[in-house]
């Protein structure tokens, strides 16, 4: 399957949400082209949305999807991060849908890796209803 989302950072957090893209991503069709960074894009490839940290300068993009840890104003916003005994959680809201990604406590994935995968995935396209699904079946 042709990769259709890009995690243009090399942070470990991108690099986490890039594998767990490829784990999930076999659950949808995305027919268009997805930049994921973080504060600022440098990549001259075309792409058809741009995934951006909410408050990045978005002026150069024409179609862009923002991100955020407790900024409920950004299109994708990841809060409430817990741990537990047995497991850590985020909760995740975007338009009118909200929901929670449980990851066991020795999941390789973090917290910021989710809501990275997750704001590539809503700017495909996919309601969060199917994303929370789909990785919380693959992560627990």
């Amino acid at each position: 399957m042709e990769n259709r989302i890009y995690f243009l950072d090399k942070s470990k957090d991108f690099e986490l949400a890039h594998k767990l893209y490829e784990l999930v991503v076999g659950e949808f069709t995305i027919n268009r082209k997805i930049a994921v960074f973080g504060k600022s894009c440098d990549s001259k490839e075309n792409f058809d949305v741009f995934v951006c940290e909410f408050g990045a300068d978005t002026s150069a993009f024409s179609e862009v999807c923002t991100y955020s840890v407790g900024q409920s104003n950004a299109d994708v916003c990841g809060f409430n991060f817990q741990k537990r005994e047995k497991s850590k959680s985020l909760d995740l809201f975007c338009g009118n849908s909200m929901g929670r990604v449980n990851l066991p406590l020795d999941s390789r994935f973090t917290e910021i890796s989710v809501l990275y995968c997750t704001a590539g995935l809503v700017a495909a396209g996919i309601p969060l209803p199917q994303i929370l699904k789909a990785i919380n079946s693959k992560l627990s």
